[in-house]
């Protein structure tokens, strides 16, 4: 936690400086705060991974079992699979912190985020999103927008792996019983990964400034990493609620005239 401290820390200080210098006024940098839930869609060949070693013990306890009392049983992974509620989808609940970067009126956009893993809240997934889209402004000075964005994502998920086989497990007794298993740090292959993603929403300034805006954003993300470099998806949908306030860029009221009292009109 301290090391994620002092990286957003020093994050911030590094924009601030690098806008002041060379985009004194057409930057604009928001700070965010997000909660909301995500289902994650991981496709993994369970019996690939080392839940195979699991099923083994079971497959022979339950055949010895079974032959003890002269009876011939064959025990599958569909057995296995049923007994222990295995899903290939999931829900998990999503809380963290963005920064989100423009320039002037480009419809183009930098997102980094330190969000909570989509395979497991108890573990952080760091991104950065680069891609095309904005803010649309709805009615006339209402304060009102429509977001709409796509583009690159480029994620590192620490959840990505154990937590993602173990939520997996719709049985909670079973659940707790399989941490046992991973010995491997990444029983999934890489933590990283590459996505399209896609984001709309709706949002409301607050302030007369309009230095602060909330809202709530509906986002999909499909997993384009090569399947010979891992198998297994980080593909998911979710929504967010956030609040956002402006650390750099023009307030609202830096745009309008003022009166000047030596004649003519102030910017």
């Amino acid at each position: 936690m301290r090391r994620f401290i002092t990286i957003w820390t020093l994050l911030l200080l590094s924009i601030s400086v690098v806008s002041a210098q060379f985009f004194p006024s057409k930057l604009n940098v928001t700070l965010g705060l997000n909660v909301g839930a995500s289902r994650l869609y991981h496709d993994i060949d369970f019996q690939s991974t080392v839940i195979n070693a699991d099923f083994q013990r079971v497959e022979e306890y339950v055949e010895d079992a079974f032959q003890q009392e002269g009876i011939d049983y064959d025990y599958t992974w569909d057995n296995y699979a049923k007994a222990n509620k295995l899903r290939d989808t999931y829900i998990q609940p999503r809380f963290g912190f963005s920064v989100n970067v423009t320039y002037g009126h480009l419809p183009v956009f930098l997102i980094l985020d330190a969000m909570s893993s989509t395979s497991g809240y108890e573990r952080m997934a760091y991104s950065g999103t680069l891609g095309l889209g904005k803010d649309f402004e709805i009615g006339d000075n209402i304060g009102l927008f429509l977001t709409c964005m796509g583009g690159y994502k480029l994620v590192w998920d620490k959840g990505f792996g154990d937590k993602t086989i173990v939520n997996s497990f719709g049985d909670k007794f079973q659940r707790g019983k399989i941490q046992q298993y991973f010995g491997a740090r990444e029983p999934l292959g890489s933590q990283k990964g590459n996505l399209f993603a896609l984001r709309l929403g709706v949002g409301k300034e607050i302030g007369e400034a309009g230095d602060m805006s909330a809202g709530l954003e509906g986002y999909g993300e499909l997993d384009l990493t090569d399947r010979i470099q891992r198998q297994a998806r980080m593909s998911n949908i979710g929504i967010q609620a956030y609040f956002r306030f402006k650390l750099i860029g023009k307030s609202k009221g830096d745009d309008q005239f003022f009166p000047n009292p030596a004649g003519g009109r102030k910017n």
